[in-house]
């Protein structure tokens, strides 16, 4: 029995300094000289569940709990492994177990907290984090879970508290870097979180669910290659599951690569068969590559993401899907931006040509140019009060009840058309040598898009990323940009063929006058782009490598926009090389008009 001690003791000064594979060997020795030893069961229980195997330390664990049943460690324990194998519901059983046994197991609580938060249950994770701090004060641990908490209610400050005091308590924990990092991105403070990811990496470069992180965090900055290595060390740590396919698809999805994204959406719903934001994120992959009978279906779980902001509207009358509707009045809503409002309105006239009675619904700086739109009743702003109807359809869903496909897009243009006296207006103006000092070919020019909106930093080539096109001889370039990137005119030197028309344009009615009289726009990926592709009028669309899925992939023209010529990247964040090629493009037209 000495001998089974000692060997013991020695086995967890080897677990508690790092040297895992020799602590496993003493475990695994002390166990085969005694199978029922309930420490050594416990202690190498707990060192396959740290190095990735999970399952492993969950069997070990149950053996040691059925040779010591009251064990409130056990439970904790096992519970802990249980949480590692994504089973967070049997994982705060088996906290709960462990501190009916021992409430005042500060471990527990701690532990507990982040189960909680993995079941949504926020609020009690937090007070389950706080009572572990009240029991134990310099608990490193229920630090880290009470930042977790914090950031599972997007509180990034207090979270950022927390996790810096659990990295002066313990400053060799990588968990508490790791939190710290979390707090940091969740403040978009970027540098500071990668490099508080590698100081969690540094103390322990095994630690995967930071190399997770770490991956990211470097796909969100556009490092996609550096991300996929990180997610692939990940995994190889014994770190895996959701999350990390998730973030994994995301970062594919932005490299173009929509079948590999496919992939690990698909081992994210097999895990997680509701997840309502990893269907939308399938049909996005999917419509990218084109493929829209199985797009559109996905694409409409949209309406079912709980966690979208703002959330989804909900109301009593059923959503039309394809069916009879004639004679009947049906509520067609914008839901999102401005562009897909542009975009999906050419199907208002084709839901009117079935007999119904259309009210439309958009957002109040699209009404004036749509109120010549055909086949609508009435045209309202979101916001203003809504008259009866029978049946409501987002227009973003109305591609699937008229089961588009590519080589059937309503492709009719113009489907818009300027207001002909404010077009009027514009001619005489533009008409005008003054403006730019003498005649040439008209170019609209726009640069920058809306920065709330998710990834608009890699779609946007801002004035600096076009700036080549402006060396083009021959032409008259007008600025149509409003809004956030008109900050760009001050930091880029402008010839004297460019006039900015920004603070003379009042609305998107005046937008579509100036359209209607240019030769062609040149815009990146934003409402007026579509508002040119409405008009009919001529539009050459920058794209970034991985477009959003209207643009499809690995083609000039779009099968939305007849009058469209796509301009995409060929590496992520290379704008100056597509300005380049469109610059190119345009003195070739140029020459020829």
């Amino acid at each position: 029995m000495a001998t089974i001690i000692e060997a013991l003791l020695a086995a967890i000064d080897h677990h508690q300094s790092g040297r895992l594979a020799e602590a496993a060997t003493l475990y695994g020795r002390i166990l085969e000289a005694d199978p029922e030893q309930p420490d050594a069961a416990q202690f190498l229980g707990v060192l396959h569940a740290q190095t990735g195997r999970p399952a492993d330390g969950a069997r070990l664990l149950r053996r040691a709990l059925a040779l010591r049943p009251d064990s409130a460690g056990g439970h904790s324990n096992l519970a802990g492994a249980r949480q590692t194998m994504g089973d967070a519901a049997g994982a705060e059983a088996g906290y709960a177990r462990a501190l009916r046994l021992d409430p005042l197991l500060a471990d527990a609580h701690a532990s507990r907290a982040a189960a909680l938060r993995d079941l949504n249950r926020v609020p009690e994770a937090a007070r389950s984090a706080q009572r572990a701090l009240a029991l134990l004060p310099a608990s490193a641990d229920a630090l880290v879970n009470l930042a977790e908490s914090a950031l599972a209610g997007r509180r990034g400050e207090e979270a950022e508290r927390a996790a810096r005091r659990a990295a002066a308590l313990a400053p060799g924990s990588p968990a508490a870097w790791m939190m710290l990092g979390s707090a940091c991105a969740a403040q978009k403070r970027w540098d500071e979180a990668e490099a508080a990811y590698r100081a969690a990496l540094d103390l322990a470069p095994g630690y995967g669910a930071a190399w997770g992180n770490l991956g990211s965090l470097l796909a969100g900055l556009g490092r996609f290659e550096e991300a996929l290595a990180a997610f692939a060390t990940a995994e190889e740590r014994g770190f895996s599951g959701p999350s990390l396919w998730s973030a994994r698809g995301n970062a594919r999805l932005a490299m173009a690569r929509p079948a590999e994204a496919l992939a690990d959406f698909d081992r994210v719903l097999q895990a997680r068969p509701g997840d309502a934001g990893m269907r939308w994120n399938r049909g996005f992959a999917r419509l990218l590559a084109g493929d829209c009978e199985g797009g559109w279906p996905e694409f409409d779980w949209r309406r079912h993401d709980a966690r979208a902001e703002p959330p989804w509207r909900r109301f009593a009358q059923p959503t039309w899907t394809g069916g009879d509707i004639a004679g009947r009045t049906i509520l067609l809503y914008a839901e999102q931006g401005l562009g897909d409002t542009l975009q999906f309105v050419r199907y208002v006239p084709l839901v009117a040509a079935r007999g119904a009675r259309v009210i439309l619904e958009v957002q109040r700086p699209l009404v004036s140019v749509l109120s010549g739109l055909p086949g609508v009743e009435r045209l309202i702003a979101r916001g203003d009060p809504l008259p009866d109807f029978d049946l409501e359809c987002p227009l973003m869903s109305l591609p699937r009840a008229f089961g588009t496909k590519l080589d059937d897009v309503p492709t009719a243009v113009p489907y818009l058309r300027a207001d002909p006296k404010r077009a009027a207006a514009w001619s005489e103006r533009l008409a005008d040598g003054q403006l730019t000092g003498g005649p040439g070919l008209r170019v609209g020019l726009v640069w920058a898009g809306n920065p709330r909106f998710p990834g608009d930093a890699l779609r946007s080539p801002r004035l600096a990323g076009l700036r080549p096109v402006l060396d083009a001889p021959g032409v008259r370039f007008f600025g149509l940009q409003k809004g956030p990137g008109r900050e760009d005119l001050d930091r880029v030197p402008m010839p004297s063929t460019f006039t900015d028309l920004g603070p003379d344009i009042a609305d998107f009615a005046d937008t579509a006058a100036i359209m209607a009289n240019l030769d062609l726009v040149i815009s990146s990926c934003t409402g007026p782009a579509h508002l040119a592709g409405a008009l009919g009028v001529p539009v050459w669309v920058v794209l970034p490598l991985s477009p959003d899925w209207r643009w499809l992939l690995g083609r000039e023209d779009s099968p939305w926009y007849p009058t469209a010529r796509l301009f995409r990247q060929t590496r992520v964040g290379d704008w100056a090389e597509v300005g380049g090629r469109v610059a190119d493009a345009l003195r070739a037209v140029a020459l020829t008009t």
